[in-house]
């Protein structure tokens, strides 16, 4: 054979020796940042050692149907250098069995042969395994002191192994990419951060941020300084509590943007609660920084799979988090972070030597809360992360951390007392009609319904040429189109009157005059009265927010725990002290308290101690109902991304792009009810793409409305806490 052939495209060659050294090159520079080097350049080497057998390269050249396991020789040959290798040997076994199918479990030493755990896999029969193995390299080796940082515990070696596995995915898939698009894809094509902070700090100054002119600004600017201030201080773990309308966007990117100068940080990362408010997050550092340096991690869909086809460019779509400034979602991060999928992981070794934000700290997944905490530790303690907890309403974490957080601000009570700029009315239980009638009298109000259902019902009372509704059925493209108009109309002072589910509560700067919120977690009440009076344009006495009650709302079962919460903390201080620092701590004492058996519900550190990565990837789901993402052909741009994603296409960055575009539909099996997604599909409103089982299009125009999105009936799911 005079060339093992690596990687075939329409006629170009890359030879397996080409593919090797290329993503061990990559590899290495990638685990670089934690110290392991030498672990990624050596697992990149032997990745795909399965490739020079007769039956891979009988595949390849078209000569046989199937190709065979070729992740499973590499594997077995570092497993079988043990003694040599040391901790690298296991920890190279997981990452390159699972490179295509994911990290499986570890298993037992009584599994067998054909079990998809580690222990089985090393012991299948692999024909021609002495002539691969003898192609296999030991060098460059990780000296095994070098591990003892990372095996304190079983949590801290699966974390290393999930970096390692992330340098050789991600290098493996751009390697494969850079030759698949014939090196038209170039890597870095950013502003390096130093850069991005001189553009942001140049921003805030021509944009008057550093010379405010009222009294609000004046104490936004004293909390902004604050930051940039405490930005140049030592790495960590820090919490940033700042009232609602205090800045803590803006404030919170200087702290890390002066950070990351500093101590030459990769990237900044801002971890959002959930995808329906990404966008808005993403358009104002967008705005500061450049579209093309700031990317919104906005895809759900991922193309992982257990055939190990060359021929399925897909699954190099998936995202890496390769910007200098990254928004993603508590789901996304937390969820990738013990995941087990390649399209999970491949994004992580950018997690090293960066500034991560976590806006809405309260959000932080209650029912994963302990694994949560632990991998926080584990990111700042060895892998160079500055991690910022930020919230108006600052959860009560630091009895759960080894790490004590530094706090950023100083003088919290004073700041809240400056920021409080309305009165809290309670109304009890009301009508959908009675609600109504009382909206119309105003020119402009905001109501925050509970649930999408809530706020349909509202909202189809109110409906005129006035009247938004916002909710995650609205595409993010029309959802900005209309959080647009509703700020046309408001600086105007045009009629506008607005029902949205909490999506507007957190990341969207509006500024009613009065507020409507449906009774919930009193983090949620706070956030959404931060939408009213939000620039102290009149006195708190004038600045009405009233929390109402609904039929339906009282009896359904959702949020209800939060809720009752929140009717302790009113009993205790009423709502004039509702959102005073004192009310938020005992808010969340007493929610922790009570739910301290539940911070570890499906038992993820019990499955540490087995090193169960795939197990725990199956069970760390923080939305527990699935959802399905279907693209809506919303305007012309969108349809020219139709077209190629109806020709298979799929790149990051048509992806990326694409995500402007998609709305996630619930899906979930129930023998009774068919779930929203599967009743659009049996109307024919939408359809899968073909050859793709991931991703579907709306295919009927009329099941898309311009006002209220994507129609169909959602039901009420399992809250978690945000």
């Amino acid at each position: 054979m005079d060339k093992f052939i690596g990687h075939l495209d329409d006629g170009r060659i890359q030879t397996l020796e080409e593919h090797l050294e290329g993503t061990a090159t990559l590899a290495g520079q990638f685990a670089r940042p934690f110290g392991m080097e030498e672990a990624g350049v050596l697992l990149g080497k032997n990745h795909d050692l399965g490739k020079y057998s007769s039956s891979f390269q009988a595949y390849i050249r078209g000569k046989k149907k199937r190709g065979g396991d070729h992740s499973t020789a590499g594997a077995r040959f570092l497993w079988e250098h043990r003694k040599t290798l040391g901790p690298q040997a296991l920890a190279g076994a997981f990452c390159i069995a699972g490179h295509h199918a994911g990290l499986p479990d570890a298993g037992t030493k009584t599994n067998q042969p054909g079990e998809k755990t580690l222990w089985g896999r090393m012991k299948n029969d692999i024909p021609e395994y002495d002539e691969i193995a003898a192609r296999g390299f030991l060098t460059p080796a990780v000296p095994a002191e070098r591990f003892k940082p990372f095996s304190k515990n079983p949590a801290d070696s699966m974390m290393l192994i999930r970096m390692l596995f992330s340098c050789l995915v991600d290098a493996d898939f751009l390697d494969t990419e850079k030759f698949m698009s014939a090196g038209t894809k170039i890597r870095g094509h950013f502003l390096s951060i130093p850069e991005l902070a001189e553009r942001f700090f140049f921003q805030l100054k021509t944009r008057g941020y550093l010379t405010p002119a009222n009294r609000i600004n004046k104490k936004r600017y004293e909390i902004l300084s604050r930051c940039m201030e405490k930005g140049g201080g030592e790495p960590g773990l820090y919490t940033l509590t700042v009232p609602t309308g205090g800045g803590k966007t803006i404030s919170s990117m200087a702290f890390a943007m002066k950070q990351a100068v500093k101590y030459h940080k990769q990237r900044i990362i801002y971890v959002i609660p959930y995808l329906s408010i990404i966008d808005q997050t993403a358009k104002n550092f967008k705005d500061l920084l450049g579209e093309e340096n700031v990317l919104e991690s906005h895809s759900s869909v991922n193309y992982d799979g257990t055939e190990e086809d060359l021929a399925d460019r897909m699954k190099l779509a998936s995202e890496n988090w390769d910007a200098p400034i990254v928004i993603t979602t508590n789901e996304q991060f937390w969820e990738s972070l013990y995941g087990s999928r390649t399209s999970k992981c491949r994004k992580l070794h950018n997690l090293a030597d960066s500034v991560i934000i976590f806006d809405e700290a309260q959000m932080m997944p209650l029912d994963f809360l302990t694994p949560c905490l632990k991998a926080l530790e584990e990111l700042v303690t060895q892998y160079g992360v500055s991690a910022v907890l930020c919230s108006a309403t600052q959860p009560a974490l630091s009895r759960y951390l080894t790490l004590k957080p530094r706090e950023i601000m100083e003088n919290i009570p004073d700041l809240y007392q400056f920021f409080n700029r309305v009165t809290w009315q309670f109304d009890g239980e009301r009508t959908y009609d009675d609600l109504v009638a009382e909206i119309k009298t105003h020119q402009q109000a905001l109501c925050i319904a509970s649930t999408k259902k809530e706020a349909m019902e509202i909202y189809s009372r109110l409906a005129d040429e006035d009247s938004f509704y916002l909710s995650t059925n609205l595409c993010p493209v029309h959802r900005m189109k209309v959080i647009d108009e509703i700020r046309r109309r408001l600086k105007e002072g045009s009629p506008c009157r607005v029902v949205s589910t909490s999506i507007i509560s957190v990341g969207v700067d509006v500024d009613f005059p009065v507020a409507y919120l449906e009774y919930t977690g009193l983090d949620s009440l706070i956030q959404g009265a931060g939408r009213c009076n939000r620039e102290g344009r009149k006195s708190s006495a004038e600045s009405l927010v009233h929390i109402f009650r609904t039929e339906k709302e009282m009896k359904s079962p959702f949020m209800k725990k939060e809720k009752q919460v929140t009717q302790l903390i009113l009993h205790l201080s009423g709502t004039e002290h509702l959102s005073e620092p004192v009310s938020i701590s005992s808010y969340y004492e007493e929610w922790y308290k009570n739910n301290e058996g539940n911070m570890d519900r499906k038992h993820i550190m019990e499955d540490i101690e087995k090193t169960a990565f795939r197990e725990i990837g199956q069970k760390f789901k923080l939305i527990q109902d699935s959802t399905r993402s279907v693209f809506i052909p919303l305007n012309g741009r969108a349809e020219e991304i139709l077209e190629k994603l109806r020709q298979g296409i799929r790149t990051r960055d048509l992806m990326r792009e694409a995500g402007q575009f998609i709305v996630n539909v619930a899906d979930y099996e129930n023998s009774h009810t068919p779930s929203p997604f599967a009743r659009l599909m049996n109307r024919g409103a939408i359809a899968w793409f073909p050859g793709d089982s991931e991703l579907a299009y709306l295919t009927d125009p009329k099941a898309y409305d311009d006002k209220t999105g994507l129609k169909t009936e959602e039901t009420e799911g399992l809250g978690i806490m945000w």
